[in-house]
């Protein structure tokens, strides 16, 4: 087996479809809050218009031979004052913010967006390769001065961000997501 790695950011984007519904159905299934919320969300109103939305983005998809086995999307932007308390439409009747409490805006911040690679494919350091090309990104983005990563409640993946050194902040929408961010 040999794994390449496509930087897609460029597009496609739809390549990493069946991809991220799997992971978008992987946290629905072991969230012990709202899990009806994260049942809703999907490619189309995840992935993709946050990609075609994304001042600054990366996209990297690891491949099988021509089979796409995981990917992870990273952007950046400037967030202002006003999106401190801002919800998407996909967060139903939920409140809070996405950004800790101390932190000032506006500020540049990066990333980690989406991160998957499928169960048949993972502990061979496939997700490494891909968090580790996402950070060197994050990390060399002119002006970006707080990065971040959400993990879904139920899904066990802090530790693994903690690695690339993200610290817990805060529970965001009631504790249907938590909250990492670093300094960049």
């Amino acid at each position: 087996m040999t794994i390449q790695y496509k930087d897609l950011t460029a597009g496609p984007v739809e390549v990493c479809r069946d991809l991220c519904n799997k992971l978008l159905a992987h946290q629905a299934q072991k969230a012990r809050f709202r899990a009806d919320i994260l049942a809703g969300m999907n490619f189309e109103n995840r992935l993709k218009p946050g990609f075609e939305g994304a001042e600054e983005k990366l996209l990297v998809v690891a491949y099988d031979g021509v089979t796409p086995i995981g990917y992870v999307f990273a952007d950046a932007e400037t967030v202002p004052e006003a999106a401190r308390n801002g919800l998407p439409g996909w967060a139903g009747d939920l409140t809070g913010g996405f950004y800790p409490p101390d932190m000032e805006l506006p500020a540049k911040v990066g990333s980690l967006s989406n991160l998957y690679v499928l169960p048949e494919y993972r502990g061979r350091g496939i997700g490494e390769e891909l968090a580790r090309r996402a950070m060197e990104w994050l990390r060399a983005v002119p002006g970006v001065e707080w990065l971040s990563v959400y993990v879904s409640n139920g899904n066990n993946a802090g530790p693994f961000y903690e690695r690339y050194g993200f610290q817990y902040t805060h529970e965001v929408l009631g504790g249907l997501i938590q909250a990492y961010f670093q300094k960049a």
